[in-house]
């Protein structure tokens, strides 16, 4: 349960905490009582889902919308910049425990990655949500927003379903996230493949 549980947190938005924290640090989280982590998580993604579209408003509501209309698309080339990106994360963390040079330049890469992935992952689980509310009418980012800290603080009720969900969220917002050009809105950026209108 301890590993579904740790990528389960990852997943709901707390990847950059547990890049900077230990395992016995990770342990104590999942000793706290079930409405403590369930804020704690809310509160997170709440904080990271506000960062991601207020911080950079061009690009992560963009990357929101190509999860939303684009769900194929999405999916399919998330699927394979996700395992790419895994199999990044494994061989710098490996090489980093080989040799200390070694490890003073993997490191700093590996919290870009980790931040990066964290970033896309929560846009995938907004754009997700998102997508969820508009099939009820709520057609505003302000719900795909809500909806994330909701399952956020659900997934520590059940660490399998929240690893499934950090899984799908980080697959979705991987794809839209690499497809999606900073400073450029869906609605302006080329199609592909290229408009051949005169």
């Amino acid at each position: 349960m301890g590993a579904f549980a740790t990528l389960a947190s990852v997943g709901a938005g707390t990847a950059a905490t547990a890049s900077v924290t230990g395992p016995g640090e990770l342990d104590a989280f999942w000793t706290l009582s079930v409405p403590v982590r369930a804020a704690i998580l809310s509160a997170s993604t709440l904080l990271l889902g506000i960062l991601v579209v207020g911080l950079f408003p061009d690009y992560g509501t963009t990357a929101v919308e190509r999860v939303r209309r684009s769900m194929l698309s999405s999916f399919l080339i998330g699927s394979v910049v996700a395992v790419v990106y895994a199999g990044c994360i494994a061989i710098l963390w490996f090489a980093a425990g080989q040799d200390q040079i070694v490890s003073l330049i993997a490191m700093p890469v590996l919290f870009v990655l980790v931040g990066l992935g964290t970033v896309w992952t929560a846009i995938g689980l907004v754009g997700l949500c998102q997508a969820a509310a508009d099939l009820v009418g709520a057609d505003h980012l302000g719900w795909g927003i809500v909806g994330a800290v909701v399952v956020a603080g659900a997934s520590v009720t059940v660490p399998a379903y929240g690893l499934a969900i950090a899984v799908l969220a980080a697959v979705f917002g991987f794809g839209a996230g690499i497809r999606t050009r900073p400073g450029v809105r869906v609605g302006t950026d080329r199609v592909v493949p290229p408009d051949r209108k005169v």
